[in-house]
């Protein structure tokens, strides 16, 4: 954010709020850079959800055209190499012709060569993951889940397949082709686990959207019904595919998680009055509400679907908003979030924290994502800013 900052004062009270330090927001520089009126998000080069995915159509359909461009150009060089060696050989004494047509070849062999090789790192450099990802790791065995971990994963699998099943029942007939096609999607993304981080979650958000419009087509424009099943849908299929697509080997999650980390244990000695937060933990129910928010961030790790974890960021605000108004008495500003919010962050120091706020940035139904959670999650977004490069 250009203009989120720290800034230093010598007076630092809370009545000279003017002439404190603090961290301060301005509410425009959160949304949308296409001006569209909804939230950006940092990860979205400060791009809406849906701005973002007609970004990402353009550029890729620019690099297709792009493609086939160099392939038809190194075709007609090609045939054009052919041509003249052809005409100069019936031309030329056999013995010069040979060296000729070596000569030719050889030259016309070393450009074809160079020309395949920048097209095949061109297309690899697109559709490959991206170069800042690191490469996949390797198994070990010190990161396999314990049985206890798996069986508990594996009965809240089936517990929720059961439950999308006895759903989809009330629907009836439609309700069968909602299940076929889901499993279909669930079988067709086992085949795609070299892919990035980014190609899976277009897979994903593809999905999303041919469903809503077949149902919304289906049941005649009530976008309520529609919101109801894509709920559903996308807690069966992210469900099903959280271990395949949660951290994906593909990406580089994992190392930003433990830079993470260890940026957060290195501000240990970061005070809640270097922050200026406006909250005051001697009062029980403030004390009490700081503790849950704590709580909230922390229990955000082990949700599989997007819209629960990002429910547990929801919550967690809600608290920052209850102690803030507790303690001064009145509504918080932006300019008391913000701080609040990475106070709590550091308090809890949340496991995983950069790899869950990628899994609901890729995977969560963007139309499924009313304001205030949005906002609540743009914050988020905005506070691991400001860790790494305050």
């Amino acid at each position: 954010m250009s203009n989120m900052f720290l800034y230093l004062d010598k007076r630092d009270t809370m009545s000279q709020r003017s002439e404190r330090r603090g961290i301060h927001v301005d509410q425009s520089e959160l949304l949308c850079k296409k001006g569209c009126g909804y939230y950006g998000n940092a990860a979205w080069q400060g791009l809406c959800s849906k701005c973002w995915r007609e970004e990402y159509q353009r550029a890729r359909q620019r690099q297709i055209q792009e493609d086939w461009a160099l392939a038809e150009k190194l075709q007609r060089e090609e045939e054009a190499a052919y041509v003249s060696s052809h005409s100069s050989s019936q031309t030329q004494p056999p013995q010069s012709q040979s060296q000729h047509s070596l000569a030719t070849f050889s030259k016309f062999e070393e450009k074809k060569t160079n020309e395949k090789t920048r097209k095949v790192t061109t297309v690899k450099k697109f559709f490959s993951p991206s170069s800042r990802t690191a490469p996949k790791k390797e198994s070990h065995e010190g990161k396999t889940p314990s049985p206890s971990i798996t069986r508990q994963s594996s009965i809240e699998t089936d517990r929720v397949s059961r439950d999308f099943v006895e759903f989809l029942k009330t629907l009836q007939k439609p309700g069968r082709e909602i299940h076929k096609q889901s499993r279909g999607f669930i079988e067709s993304m086992g085949n795609k686990k070299d892919l990035s981080a980014e190609e899976l979650s277009e897979c994903v958000q593809d999905f999303y959207q041919g469903m809503s419009d077949r149902l919304l087509n289906h049941f005649k424009g009530s976008s309520e019904k529609v919101d109801r099943v894509m709920d559903q849908v996308e807690k069966y299929i992210m469900t099903r595919l959280y271990k395949s697509v949660f951290c994906p080997e593909t990406s580089d999650d994992e190392k930003k998680d433990l830079a993470t980390q260890h940026r957060i244990r290195a501000l240990h000695w970061v005070t809640i009055q270097m922050l200026c937060v406006p909250v005051d933990e001697e009062i029980p129910e403030v004390s009490d509400s700081v503790v849950k928010a704590i709580t909230d961030i922390i229990e955000m790790d082990p949700k599989r679907v997007p819209r629960d974890k990002l429910a547990c960021i929801t919550s967690c605000s809600k608290h920052i908003f209850s102690a803030i108004r507790v303690t001064k008495n009145e509504p918080a500003s932006a300019d008391d979030f913000l701080p609040t919010l990475i106070y709590i962050v550091l308090k809890a120091n949340p496991p995983r924290l950069q790899s869950n706020i990628q899994y609901i940035t890729r995977f969560c139904n963007p139309s499924r994502l009313p304001g205030e959670q949005t906002h609540a999650y743009t914050f988020i977004n905005s506070t691991m800013i400001i860790l790494h490069t305050a």
